[in-house]
């Protein structure tokens, strides 16, 4: 799971902390990428590379119709068009029963199985979220070290002079959205398998904030501080469950935690543990 999120969190990193784009709907492009890929799995006898390649062209062309709505406006209203387009999202998960199964959600989703490879057992799908997500630390990594990375940093930074420099910022805008939430759906596709079982309320609004709750404690505008920030989140569990935390108060226990170290983290170093950006 810690990979799953760390690339999660990196191609959330990539829309806010390299590009300023602040979305809240991250976790229903999450959702779209798993929920697609449940259903071509179950109901189309396609490979896995086949059922990851529709996926993710599902997930651009819904990222893309996104960005239309929200890279129109700025700083508060994309993130409340954002959070419009995760409820819509939602809504639909639970309400189109006929797809979906609304409530009761999607049981039974094959194991990964790659040129006869399967990767039910858990060393092996271990290796393929490894090997993921070193594949996107270093995709990303490339990006950002482009010229094509100058610009878009340069967006963020500021836009209008950008502008000035005859780069087109509205296209630079959204090809970044498109394909940060195209990695996005690359992770909720192995999600769905790694679960087996997918209902909406695994993609809720709630789930976005974690995202990028993730995503500033590691840092705004660093890679290696998303993988940070995905760790930070999953070891506090594991830890409470070692000191022989009851389960009755483990969840709420973990929401003190967290907020805790948000509070302090935002107090004392607002750009993150590794992060190079302030929001």
């Amino acid at each position: 799971m810690v990979c799953i999120f760390s690339i999660l969190t990196i191609s959330l990193n990539y829309i806010a902390g390299y590009t300023g784009i602040m979305s809240f709907c991250h976790a229903a492009f999450y959702g779209i990428g798993a929920y697609s890929t449940a259903i071509l799995l179950k109901n189309f006898d396609l490979s896995f590379i086949s059922v990851l390649f529709f996926s993710l062209i599902i997930t651009a062309i819904c990222g893309f119709i996104a960005s239309i709505f929200i890279l129109r406006l700025k700083d508060d209203g994309q993130m409340l068009v954002s959070v419009a387009f995760a409820l819509i999202v939602y809504n639909l998960m639970l309400n189109l029963v006929s797809l979906t199964n609304g409530t009761l959600g999607i049981k039974g989703i094959p194991a990964i199985e790659i040129f006869g490879v399967n990767f039910f057992e858990k060393w092996k799908f271990f290796l393929l979220c490894l090997f993921l997500l070193l594949f996107t630390i270093w995709f990303f990594r490339k990006i950002i070290k482009s010229p094509y990375g100058t610009v878009i940093k340069g967006i963020r930074d500021n836009c209008e002079v950008v502008e000035n420099l005859a780069h087109p910022t509205s296209i630079y805008k959204h090809l970044v959205f498109v394909l940060g939430v195209t990695f996005a759906g690359l992770a909720g596709s192995i999600f769905a398998t790694y679960i087996t079982y997918l209902e909406p309320s695994l993609f809720l609004l709630i789930s976005s904030i974690f995202v990028l709750i993730m995503a500033i404690f590691g840092g705004l505008g660093n890679i290696w501080g998303s993988v940070l920030g995905a760790i930070i989140i999953f070891i506090i569990p594991e830890i409470l469950r070692f000191v022989g935390l009851p389960d009755s108060i483990m969840a709420e226990t973990q929401q003190i935690i967290y907020g805790f170290l948000l509070f302090l983290l935002i107090y004392f170093r607002p750009q993150g543990v590794m992060g190079e950006y302030r929001m």
